[in-house]
Protein backbone atom coordinates (compact mmCIF):
# COMPACT_ATOMS: atom_id res chain seq x y z
CA UNK A 1 0.00 0.00 0.00
CA UNK A 2 0.95 3.25 -0.51
CA UNK A 3 2.37 5.60 2.20
CA UNK A 4 2.56 9.04 2.83
CA UNK A 5 4.65 10.98 5.01
CA UNK A 6 5.65 14.56 6.40
CA UNK A 7 9.27 14.90 5.73
CA UNK A 8 11.72 15.55 9.03
CA UNK A 9 13.09 19.72 8.41
CA UNK A 10 15.64 21.23 10.77
CA UNK A 11 15.01 24.91 10.12
CA UNK A 12 17.69 25.85 12.86
CA UNK A 13 20.19 24.02 11.07
CA UNK A 14 20.53 27.34 8.90
CA UNK A 15 20.35 29.50 11.71
CA UNK A 16 23.58 27.43 13.29
CA UNK A 17 25.43 27.41 9.73
CA UNK A 18 24.93 31.13 9.60
CA UNK A 19 23.38 31.38 6.58
CA UNK A 20 21.35 34.39 5.85
CA UNK A 21 18.16 33.35 4.65
CA UNK A 22 18.25 29.48 3.76
CA UNK A 23 15.13 28.27 5.03
CA UNK A 24 14.76 24.57 5.14
CA UNK A 25 11.25 23.59 3.77
CA UNK A 26 9.08 20.55 4.54
CA UNK A 27 7.29 18.71 2.14
CA UNK A 28 4.92 15.77 2.06
CA UNK A 29 5.45 12.70 -0.64
CA UNK A 30 4.69 9.47 -0.74
CA UNK A 31 7.08 6.63 -0.54
CA UNK A 32 5.86 4.97 -3.94
CA UNK A 33 7.95 7.53 -5.95
CA UNK A 34 11.38 6.78 -5.00
CA UNK A 35 13.41 4.45 -7.58
CA UNK A 36 15.55 2.09 -6.15
CA UNK A 37 19.32 2.18 -5.14
CA UNK A 38 19.54 0.00 -8.23
CA UNK A 39 18.74 2.76 -10.48
CA UNK A 40 21.80 4.51 -9.79
CA UNK A 41 23.14 5.34 -13.16
CA UNK A 42 27.00 5.07 -11.71
CA UNK A 43 26.45 2.01 -10.71
CA UNK A 44 26.78 0.31 -14.43
CA UNK A 45 30.04 2.69 -14.89
CA UNK A 46 32.05 0.70 -12.42
CA UNK A 47 31.76 -3.51 -11.83
CA UNK A 48 31.67 -4.52 -8.37
CA UNK A 49 31.16 -7.73 -6.66
CA UNK A 50 27.36 -8.79 -5.38
CA UNK A 51 28.73 -8.37 -1.97
CA UNK A 52 28.84 -4.82 -2.00
CA UNK A 53 25.43 -4.15 -2.38
CA UNK A 54 23.91 -1.44 -4.71
CA UNK A 55 22.96 0.75 -1.61
CA UNK A 56 26.29 0.90 -0.44
CA UNK A 57 27.71 1.78 -2.77
CA UNK A 58 25.03 4.75 -3.21
CA UNK A 59 26.39 5.71 0.11
CA UNK A 60 30.08 5.35 -1.07
CA UNK A 61 28.89 7.98 -4.16
CA UNK A 62 27.57 10.56 -1.02
CA UNK A 63 30.40 10.21 0.76
CA UNK A 64 32.85 10.54 -2.12
CA UNK A 65 30.16 13.63 -3.47
CA UNK A 66 30.05 15.39 0.14
CA UNK A 67 33.99 15.70 0.36
CA UNK A 68 34.13 16.99 -3.03
CA UNK A 69 31.52 20.14 -1.79
CA UNK A 70 29.20 18.81 -5.04
CA UNK A 71 25.86 19.29 -4.08
CA UNK A 72 24.09 17.95 -7.57
CA UNK A 73 25.66 14.50 -6.44
CA UNK A 74 24.61 14.73 -2.87
CA UNK A 75 21.05 15.19 -4.47
CA UNK A 76 21.24 12.29 -6.96
CA UNK A 77 22.71 9.88 -4.67
CA UNK A 78 19.95 10.98 -2.22
CA UNK A 79 16.75 10.33 -4.27
CA UNK A 80 18.20 6.33 -4.75
CA UNK A 81 19.10 5.95 -1.42
CA UNK A 82 16.25 3.54 0.20
CA UNK A 83 14.01 5.47 2.76
CA UNK A 84 15.17 2.86 5.48
CA UNK A 85 18.68 4.01 4.64
CA UNK A 86 18.54 7.73 5.62
CA UNK A 87 19.75 7.57 8.73
CA UNK A 88 22.82 5.46 7.91
CA UNK A 89 23.02 8.34 5.05
CA UNK A 90 23.20 11.15 7.60
CA UNK A 91 26.21 8.91 9.34
CA UNK A 92 28.08 9.04 5.92
CA UNK A 93 27.77 12.49 5.92
CA UNK A 94 28.36 13.59 9.39
CA UNK A 95 31.43 10.98 9.21
CA UNK A 96 32.48 13.22 6.73
CA UNK A 97 33.53 16.26 8.97
CA UNK A 98 36.24 14.39 9.82
CA UNK A 99 37.98 13.67 6.53
CA UNK A 100 36.78 16.76 4.48
CA UNK A 101 35.99 19.55 7.08
CA UNK A 102 32.55 21.12 8.64
CA UNK A 103 31.69 23.61 5.86
CA UNK A 104 31.02 20.57 3.10
CA UNK A 105 29.14 18.50 5.81
CA UNK A 106 27.35 21.14 6.70
CA UNK A 107 26.07 22.54 3.52
CA UNK A 108 25.15 18.56 2.39
CA UNK A 109 23.03 18.26 5.51
CA UNK A 110 21.16 21.52 4.59
CA UNK A 111 20.40 20.06 1.50
CA UNK A 112 19.55 16.85 2.34
CA UNK A 113 17.42 18.32 4.65
CA UNK A 114 16.06 20.23 1.79
CA UNK A 115 15.50 17.03 -0.06
CA UNK A 116 13.57 15.55 3.14
CA UNK A 117 14.21 12.69 5.53
CA UNK A 118 12.25 9.78 6.29
CA UNK A 119 11.59 10.22 10.21
CA UNK A 120 13.01 6.99 10.49
CA UNK A 121 16.41 8.77 9.77
CA UNK A 122 16.23 10.60 12.54
CA UNK A 123 16.02 8.20 15.50
CA UNK A 124 20.01 8.06 15.42
CA UNK A 125 20.58 11.26 16.76
CA UNK A 126 20.83 11.30 19.99
CA UNK A 127 24.10 10.03 21.92
CA UNK A 128 25.34 8.78 25.47
CA UNK A 129 28.17 11.94 26.64
CA UNK A 130 30.48 10.50 27.83
CA UNK A 131 34.07 10.80 27.11
CA UNK A 132 35.45 8.22 28.98
CA UNK A 133 33.31 5.76 26.68
CA UNK A 134 34.61 7.71 23.70
CA UNK A 135 37.92 6.98 24.20
CA UNK A 136 37.07 3.21 25.46
CA UNK A 137 35.15 2.62 21.67
CA UNK A 138 37.59 5.13 19.80
CA UNK A 139 40.68 3.06 21.24
CA UNK A 140 38.71 -0.08 20.07
CA UNK A 141 37.70 0.97 16.71
CA UNK A 142 41.57 2.36 16.06
CA UNK A 143 43.00 -0.96 16.73
CA UNK A 144 40.44 -2.70 14.34
CA UNK A 145 41.22 -0.12 11.56
CA UNK A 146 45.11 0.43 11.67
CA UNK A 147 46.03 -3.07 13.95
CA UNK A 148 49.44 -3.67 14.80
CA UNK A 149 50.67 0.27 14.07
CA UNK A 150 47.50 1.73 16.07
CA UNK A 151 49.78 2.78 19.07
CA UNK A 152 52.95 3.86 17.16
CA UNK A 153 50.46 6.32 15.51
CA UNK A 154 49.09 7.74 18.60
CA UNK A 155 52.52 8.58 19.60
CA UNK A 156 53.36 10.19 17.08
CA UNK A 157 50.28 12.19 17.31
CA UNK A 158 50.83 12.52 20.58
CA UNK A 159 54.34 14.26 19.42
CA UNK A 160 52.79 16.25 16.32
CA UNK A 161 50.33 17.99 19.01
CA UNK A 162 49.31 16.38 22.12
CA UNK A 163 45.43 17.41 21.85
CA UNK A 164 45.66 15.44 18.41
CA UNK A 165 45.82 11.93 19.57
CA UNK A 166 42.81 13.12 21.73
CA UNK A 167 40.72 14.38 19.46
CA UNK A 168 41.83 11.04 17.02
CA UNK A 169 40.60 8.79 19.62
CA UNK A 170 38.04 10.48 21.34
CA UNK A 171 35.96 12.22 18.84
CA UNK A 172 37.14 10.96 15.49
CA UNK A 173 36.93 7.27 16.38
CA UNK A 174 35.36 7.31 19.44
CA UNK A 175 32.51 9.54 19.18
CA UNK A 176 31.70 9.47 15.07
CA UNK A 177 33.48 6.44 14.14
CA UNK A 178 32.02 3.97 16.94
CA UNK A 179 28.18 5.38 16.10
CA UNK A 180 26.61 1.81 15.82
CA UNK A 181 24.23 2.25 12.72
CA UNK A 182 26.84 2.08 10.26
CA UNK A 183 29.60 -1.06 10.60
CA UNK A 184 33.28 -0.75 10.97
CA UNK A 185 32.82 -2.13 6.99
CA UNK A 186 31.30 0.59 5.22
CA UNK A 187 32.78 3.65 6.86
CA UNK A 188 35.85 2.59 5.91
CA UNK A 189 34.65 1.69 2.15
CA UNK A 190 33.13 5.26 2.46
CA UNK A 191 36.64 6.75 4.05
CA UNK A 192 38.57 5.45 0.80
CA UNK A 193 35.64 6.85 -1.47
CA UNK A 194 36.47 10.25 0.51
CA UNK A 195 39.94 10.74 0.33
CA UNK A 196 40.88 8.29 -2.66
CA UNK A 197 40.18 11.92 -4.60
CA UNK A 198 42.59 14.32 -2.09
CA UNK A 199 46.09 13.08 -3.22
CA UNK A 200 46.17 11.71 0.09
CA UNK A 201 48.52 8.35 -0.47
CA UNK A 202 49.44 8.25 3.18
CA UNK A 203 46.35 8.06 4.56
CA UNK A 204 44.81 6.34 1.76
CA UNK A 205 47.25 2.96 2.44
CA UNK A 206 45.93 2.88 6.10
CA UNK A 207 42.80 2.96 4.86
CA UNK A 208 43.14 0.48 2.30
CA UNK A 209 44.71 -1.85 4.86
CA UNK A 210 41.73 -0.64 7.61
CA UNK A 211 38.93 -1.24 5.49
CA UNK A 212 40.11 -5.71 4.59
CA UNK A 213 40.84 -5.39 8.88
CA UNK A 214 37.48 -4.62 9.47
CA UNK A 215 35.40 -6.87 7.05
CA UNK A 216 36.12 -5.57 3.22
CA UNK A 217 36.82 -8.15 0.79
CA UNK A 218 39.64 -7.00 -1.87
CA UNK A 219 36.68 -6.81 -4.63
CA UNK A 220 35.39 -4.28 -2.50
CA UNK A 221 38.22 -1.93 -1.83
CA UNK A 222 39.24 -1.91 -5.49
CA UNK A 223 35.86 -1.45 -6.59
CA UNK A 224 35.94 1.49 -4.04
CA UNK A 225 39.14 2.70 -5.50
CA UNK A 226 37.85 2.63 -8.84
CA UNK A 227 34.86 4.60 -8.25
CA UNK A 228 37.22 7.74 -7.82
CA UNK A 229 36.91 9.31 -11.35
CA UNK A 230 33.25 9.59 -11.00
CA UNK A 231 33.92 12.09 -8.12
CA UNK A 232 36.96 13.49 -8.52
CA UNK A 233 38.15 12.83 -12.46
CA UNK A 234 40.67 10.58 -14.24
CA UNK A 235 43.90 12.55 -12.66
CA UNK A 236 42.84 11.84 -8.84
CA UNK A 237 42.10 7.82 -10.45
CA UNK A 238 45.15 7.17 -11.56
CA UNK A 239 46.37 8.42 -8.33
CA UNK A 240 44.73 6.31 -6.15
CA UNK A 241 45.45 3.24 -8.56
CA UNK A 242 49.09 3.74 -8.04
CA UNK A 243 48.89 4.24 -4.44
CA UNK A 244 46.76 0.62 -4.58
CA UNK A 245 48.71 -1.06 -7.03
CA UNK A 246 52.16 -0.03 -5.52
CA UNK A 247 51.18 -1.31 -1.63
CA UNK A 248 49.40 -4.36 -3.35
CA UNK A 249 52.03 -5.90 -6.09
CA UNK A 250 53.08 -8.64 -3.37
CA UNK A 251 49.45 -10.07 -4.17
CA UNK A 252 48.88 -10.14 -0.21
CA UNK A 253 45.10 -9.45 1.20
CA UNK A 254 46.74 -6.87 3.29
CA UNK A 255 49.84 -5.37 2.37
CA UNK A 256 52.82 -5.45 4.17
CA UNK A 257 53.16 -3.41 7.62
CA UNK A 258 55.33 -0.52 7.54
Amino acid sequence: AMRSFTLFSIPRLARVANLPGCVLKTRAFSAAVQPSADQHPWLAKVPAPPTFKSEERVLTFLAANVAAGDLAGVERDWTYLPYAEHGKGLEIILQAHTLAGFPRTINALIKVHELGLHPEGTKHFDEHHNVDSWRKDGLTTLDAVYGPVSDKMRANFRKMHPLLESILVEHIYGRVLSRPLVGRRMRELCTISIIAGQNLPLQLVSHLRGAIRCGASRAEVITAVEQTGLVWGDAALQQARAVRDVRWSSGRAIPDEE
